[in-house]
């Protein structure tokens, strides 16, 4: 157990190893090993475990460097990090594991306090910032600077750092204004494209690599061959602007379709099909698959909920649906059904959904890896 921290530094030194350029490799270094140095020094000024706080720090944005994507890198980089951590073992307890992942969840959330731990990486992230650019001035890009400011505010008393506040870090300057999108018509759209294209599921094709590319662990192409169908859905839902984050509390991840009906019923976007029912274009569909009665299980009689795809049109006695892994061809492509075959219901995503940091139970170890 006593190496565990190396063993972290080798996961991440392989991670960064790999990134694309020399530029994209010396900043992940920089910030990730600054952060987890800054990490160290909070904690023992807080009387907390000093290895905790470093691997929380090495940690916090391996998404973000792993995928490239910045959108709810903290709580993404989260589950990828259950994952590392998962893998190896009997090395961390459950709490240590909560800890660790806790920091790296709420690390973000510059604005509210959460636990000791999160407030040290929280901290951490800034005060390596400053360290690094040497002016309190902190990334106006963030949405919320003021926050940013007055956790620098007191780390300048809790460290005894001297240096002046120019007028211009007070200054909010995220601005959250955007002209109105139809989400939902753009859902549509953007699945019509990739499934037109016949996208197949293999490592051959960029194309699937591409919408696979939000699950960082490097066997997850292979995982989601012949199963992605969920995947295709959550890409569709990132390219329209219907952001969500890889996993919705301590459900599997969007990957499956058993994440998004949990979700759907949770948010009131439900709608069961029913006779009356009439599903409209930018409607994401959940259909149970009718399994042959000589391959059903004795006594089965629910049939699973077990694909979906993205509704493009429909004339009132068929639809027209884009979808990854047709009928299990491990293919993308557009198709026509009759109405309400097969079918459970339909998600219909309000155009004003935003993303609300569901909270997260780490105490919840029955979930897939």
């Amino acid at each position: 157990m006593a190496n565990r921290l190396e063993r972290i530094k080798e996961y991440v030194d392989q991670l960064t190893m790999n990134l694309p350029s020399p530029e994209k490799r010396l900043s992940a270094t920089k910030h990730l090993s600054g952060v987890s140095s800054c990490c160290v020094l909070l904690a023992l000024r807080r009387g907390l475990e000093p290895e905790l706080a470093a691997i929380s720090g090495l940690l916090h944005d391996i998404y973000r460097y792993k995928t490239g994507i910045s959108i709810y890198h903290s709580h993404n980089s989260a589950e990828m990090a259950r994952v590392v951590l998962n893998r190896m073992g009997d090395c961390f307890s459950q709490k240590e594991r909560q800890i660790i992942l806790s920091a790296i969840f709420h690390h973000s959330d510059k604005q509210n306090t959460h636990g000791a731990y999160d407030e040290v990486l929280k901290d951490a992230d800034i005060l390596s910032k400053f360290l690094n650019d040497g002016s309190p001035c902190l990334a106006f890009e963030h949405l919320n600077q003021q926050a940013w400011v007055q956790r620098l505010k007191k780390l300048q008393l809790e460290l005894g750092l001297s240096f002046d506040f120019p007028d211009e870090c007070s200054e909010q300057r995220y601005d959250k204004g955007k002209d109105y999108v139809d989400k939902r018509m753009l859902l549509a759209d953007v699945a019509e494209r990739i499934a037109t294209a016949s996208v197949i599921g293999s490592r051959q094709d960029p194309s699937y690599m591409h919408l696979t590319r939000y699950w960082a662990e490097d066997s997850a192409p292979d995982e989601l061959v012949n199963g992605w169908c969920a995947a295709f859905v959550y890409h569709c839902c990132q390219e329209a602007g219907f952001l969500l984050p890889l996993r919705w509390l301590n459900e599997n991840r969007f990957a499956g379709v058993s994440a998004w009906i949990n979700w759907a019923r949770a948010t009131g976007y439900f709608i069961k099909d029913e006779p009356d029912i009439i599903p409209q274009r930018g409607d994401i569909i959940l259909y149970r698959n009718i399994i042959p009665i000589e391959n059903r299980l004795d006594g089965q009689k629910d049939i699973p909920i077990d694909h979906i795809g993205i509704i493009l049109v429909c004339d009132g006695e068929t639809y027209t649906v884009a979808e990854g892994n047709v009928n299990n061809q491990n293919v993308s492509g557009i198709l026509t059904r009759p109405l309400h075959q097969n079918t459970e219901g339909y998600i219909r995503i309000d155009n004003s959904f935003s993303y609300d940091d569901w909270e997260f139970d780490y105490s919840n170890e029955t979930y897939k890896v």
